[in-house]
């Protein structure tokens, strides 16, 4: 198998958007799943920034707890048009309070 050699740094906006458009297919559904704190809440926030974001486009989020109920994982499927779009979302949704991590 040949392939690029992994950089030893973060990504730049041009690499990650390369990533996206070689692993997903635009316009198209796209994957995020963000981990929280159990906290119905979140949930609330998560949900009224989907609707923001994503105006007319749909979504969805199934909610999945940690088996002590700690943190829950938000796996959350977006409709996007582009590589951009779907890096722009990814990254507002990472702005929220709350997050503790995105995958």
């Amino acid at each position: 198998m040949d392939s690029a050699p992994i950089p030893n740094r973060p990504l730049t906006r041009d690499e990650l958007l390369d990533v996206l458009r070689s692993s997903f297919v635009f316009p198209g559904e796209f994957p995020i799943t963000v981990i929280a704190r159990s906290d119905s809440s979140f949930y609330a926030i998560l949900h009224s920034a989907l609707e923001e974001l994503q105006g007319e486009s749909t979504f969805t989020i199934q909610e999945r707890p940690s088996s002590k109920n700690n943190f829950t994982s938000y796996r959350v499927e977006i409709y996007v048009e582009s590589a951009e779009t779907a890096l722009f979302r990814k990254e507002a949704i990472g702005r929220l309070s709350g997050v503790l991590m995105m995958l």
